[in-house]
């Protein structure tokens, strides 16, 4: 409550990895070790730059990333990007599985049922989840499904296709 109306927290900005810590740091100090450790690891990707370059501030970017991380199958994270840039640009609603538990419900996080990015990160994204967003692939894809058990992702910009590739998935 004493942060105000500023959203960010510190859900997302320790990147995954494993971390030896010395056993003696009290809880205070290993956090802070936690979070240099992961700013600097995310700032050898270019973050600064890089997010300035797709018109977003670091933050948002690794809000991004955060969707890109729990949304994209293993090989389609710069594709999954660039549907989430696309969206944005749009603009229309995100609409992502991975930030709702229940659709209808209104959170700081439910891309159903607000505009934009999540407030915060919705997990701690790879460091290859944020180089698909510093590089995303080229395409105009509003869309994606993962159409079958071995992971294969379709990408369009057609929303009738769109509701066919679902249709394929539920099948």
């Amino acid at each position: 409550r004493s942060r105000g109306e500023d959203p960010k927290r510190l859900e997302g900005l320790i990147a995954p990895g494993q971390y030896v810590v010395d056993p003696n740091m009290d809880a205070k100090d290993i956090l802070k070790d936690l979070i240099e450790r992961s700013t600097k690891r995310y700032n050898e990707t270019g973050i600064v730059d890089r997010a300035q370059a797709i018109g977003k501030t670091p933050y948002e970017l690794l809000v991004a990333a955060s969707l890109v991380e729990r949304e994209a199958p293993a090989g389609e994270f710069g594709k999954v990007a660039r549907v989430i840039l696309n969206r944005l640009d749009e603009p229309m609603r995100l609409e992502l599985d991975s930030t709702v538990e229940a659709r209808a419900e209104v959170t700081p996080w439910n891309t159903y049922a607000k505009e934009g990015l999540p407030d915060t990160p919705i997990a701690s994204p790879s460091v290859e989840a944020i180089d698909a967003m510093e590089h995303p692939a080229e395409g105009n894809w509003l869309f994606f499904a993962t159409i079958d058990a071995q992971g294969t992702t379709v990408f369009t910009d057609n929303y009738d296709e769109h509701l066919d590739n679902v249709d394929k998935a539920i099948n």
